[in-house]
């Protein structure tokens, strides 16, 4: 280190025998993690009967009366808002399709392909982590271009407690983190099939249910259908039509005379 300065001369040996086998370890686990995944994850079955269907497609429908309800003539509306909102209508009956608690605690496959998504990823992630903590820590192994405040001293200095040491550095464990989670966008150009993401395996890790919806409660979605469809009236669009049209074709017959 030059007097004054808190420039760091590396060895060219940390290059060869830290940063480039480094650097590789970390992209093969990668294509490992991603090929254990498209392995041990295959696409669940359509086990949806016609019941199900009929509910899921039902309230699309729903969704589109409300929205294009004003197009057909009022005792058409009247008749499909009956037939879904009212009181014995589709919405008030209870729905075939399971909800998530449901189907988590009825189907034992579920919690079976939990388990999978999460050991094809973080295992790897855990196994590489002790090898790179085992082998390569300790080594300072770069110098990002561009100066940097205090507070990034945590996280590009990772195995390594030096003050006197420039922020700039970095060492071998934040540049394995870095790569972790940097390289996902480089690894999508190559793989065209759903790559592994790892922010959605810690949201797994901490909530099952939050990070793994295995369906819609169809009862909740009924009830919340009911009451916006509830809420609308009808409004006939085509009662002034053809007043509309002739107002429209008079101003144009207008504009032309000018």
């Amino acid at each position: 280190m030059a007097a004054g300065h808190s420039a760091l001369l590396l060895d060219g040996a940390v290059r060869d025998w830290v940063f480039i086998p480094l650097t590789l370890a970390i992209v093969l686990m990668k294509l490992l993690t991603q090929y254990m995944h498209q392995l041990f994850n295959a696409p669940p079955p359509n086990n949806k009967d016609l019941k199900e269907i009929r509910e899921m497609q039902a309230l699309t429908r729903a969704g589109r009366l409300r929205g294009f309800g004003r197009f057909i003539p009022e005792t058409s509306f009247k008749m499909r808002k009956e037939y879904f909102a009212g009181e014995k209508g589709l919405f008030s009956q209870k729905a075939v399709t399971r909800s998530p608690q449901e189907a988590m605690a009825t189907d034992p496959s579920v919690m079976v392909d939990m388990m999978k998504k999460n050991l094809t990823g973080m295992v790897p992630q855990l196994g590489m982590g002790m090898v790179v903590n085992f082998f390569f820590q300790g080594f300072v192994i770069g110098k990002v271009p561009f100066p940097l405040s205090p507070r990034f001293k945590p996280m590009l200095q990772r195995g390594i407690d030096l003050a006197s040491l420039d922020v700039s550095y970095f060492t071998s464990l934040s540049y394995y983190i870095l790569l972790l989670f940097g390289l996902r966008g480089a690894f999508s150009l190559v793989f065209r099939e759903e790559m592994v993401d790892e922010t959605a395996m810690m949201q797994r890790q901490m909530n099952p249910m939050a990070a793994n919806p295995m369906g819609v409660d169809m009862d909740a979605a009924f009830k919340a259908e009911k009451a916006a469809l509830g809420q609308v009236e009808h409004e006939w669009e085509l009662e002034s039509a053809e007043e509309r049209a002739v107002e429209v074709l008079r101003r144009q017959l207008k504009a032309k005379k000018l």
